[in-house]
């Protein structure tokens, strides 16, 4: 076991071999994107769940190197970071206010969406397997960032409730 053992958590490969493979990919999907970008007119638009993307990438990667030039300094955000102090006493009464009214709010949005599909697969437009692929596939920029993982929960959390609606009450496949 060495410094490197925790540098790669991802569907159990922590070792280096794994990392070397995984950069190396990476280090030609980059080489790609910068070809095709440096062809594109610079006044070209391009959507904003990819400008995502590839900002989230970019963060990754800089912390991935971060850590490996100086493992003692690097901190784990998952578990490490104390949140900063309230800016003053009184905000954390209001911010405790309002997420509760944020609460109420997201609620009903899933009460709504959920009733959404339902009614899709009720009136047999699309059945429910139809809503997941719909989710997964398709246009990317429909919907924004965190959108389609939201959604995509509110399909497993409901998905039973739809087999009524199914011949011989199954799920296709």
């Amino acid at each position: 076991m060495g410094k490197f053992d925790e540098i790669i958590i991802e569907d159990g490969h922590t070792d280096v071999a794994s990392a070397l493979r995984k950069v190396k990919t990476s280090a030609e999907d980059l080489k790609d994107l910068y070809s095709k970008l440096k062809d594109m007119d610079a006044e070209d638009s391009l959507p904003s769940w990819w400008m995502d993307k590839i900002t989230l990438s970019a963060d990754y990667l800089n912390k991935s190197r971060d850590y490996l030039l100086n493992p003692t300094n690097s901190v784990n955000e998952d578990f490490d970071v104390v949140p900063a102090k309230f800016s003053n006493p009184e905000a954390k009464q209001h911010l405790d206010f309002d997420i509760k009214k944020m609460s109420l709010v997201l609620g009903k949005a899933s009460q709504q969406v959920i009733k959404i599909m339902m009614d899709g697969v009720k009136s047999k437009k699309y059945d429910a397997l139809d809503i997941i692929r719909g989710i997964e596939t398709g246009e990317w920029n429909r919907t924004h960032e965190g959108e389609r993982p939201f959604m995509k929960m509110l399909w497993r959390k409901v998905r039973k409730g739809f087999r009524r609606y199914m011949p011989n009450k199954k799920l296709r496949k």
